[in-house]
């Protein structure tokens, strides 16, 4: 039996052929793809394995960087892959990728390391960091604060307090919500403990919730 990334991306690239044939089935520019890990770069491959259509959305949750080091970006997650690619870094540089992969790319935290995660082993530290990325997209469905996040090249300049949008406009909600047409790199604080979402800086209400 085969588990590589290229076979589950045929696999799911069947589902999503089956799908759109069936009479009460979607088109693939209407699908929304999501994957963690190793499965962030799965669900760009299955884009691979599509003919004639496009994916709608594809949203990486910390793509991992193991067994995706060299050169060859080929089988990475990329802004190619769909319609509308987006990625939410968590543990980026340790056993994430740093980026960016996609349209719109979230540092939450600065995207290496996570509040709440800090422990005595450094095994359980790094996992909680590229695992936290998941409970914050699940937040963001339902979340009424929200996880905004402003505009910034880098994290050199985040951290220097010098991305500072001219208008509130500038501001994206990261997760579920997020505007299909987000493009950029991304940064966000978030609290180290439920409820994760700050909401919008500066506010005690948002400017709105989808």
């Amino acid at each position: 039996m085969q588990w590589s990334p290229g076979f589950c991306a045929q696999c799911i690239a069947q589902m999503v052929y089956y799908l759109s044939q069936h009479p009460r089935g979607v088109q693939p520019e209407k699908l929304h793809l999501m994957g963690y890990s190793i499965g962030a770069h799965i669900a760009g491959l299955t884009a691979n394995y599509i003919d004639g259509a496009k994916l709608g959305r594809i949203t990486g949750l910390d793509p991992t960087i193991i067994f995706y080091m060299g050169n060859n970006r080929s089988h990475d997650l990329d802004p190619s892959d769909a319609n509308f690619v987006d990625v939410i870094h968590t543990g980026a540089g340790i056993l994430g990728q740093w980026g960016p992969n996609g349209h719109a790319d979230f540092y939450v935290n600065g995207g290496t390391s996570q509040p709440g995660c800090l422990s005595t082993s450094i095994v359980k530290t790094l996992s909680c960091d590229h695992t936290k990325v998941s409970p914050y997209f699940v937040e963001s469905i339902n979340s009424k604060q929200g996880f905004w996040a402003v505009p910034c090249p880098n994290r050199v300049t985040y951290n220097l307090g010098l991305c500072r949008p001219s208008s509130i406009k500038e501001y994206v909600l990261m997760g579920e919500h997020l505007s299909h047409k987000a493009r950029g790199i991304f940064y966000l604080t978030t609290n180290a403990n439920k409820p994760y979402a700050k909401g919008f800086p500066g506010r005690k209400k948002p400017p709105y919730i989808p």
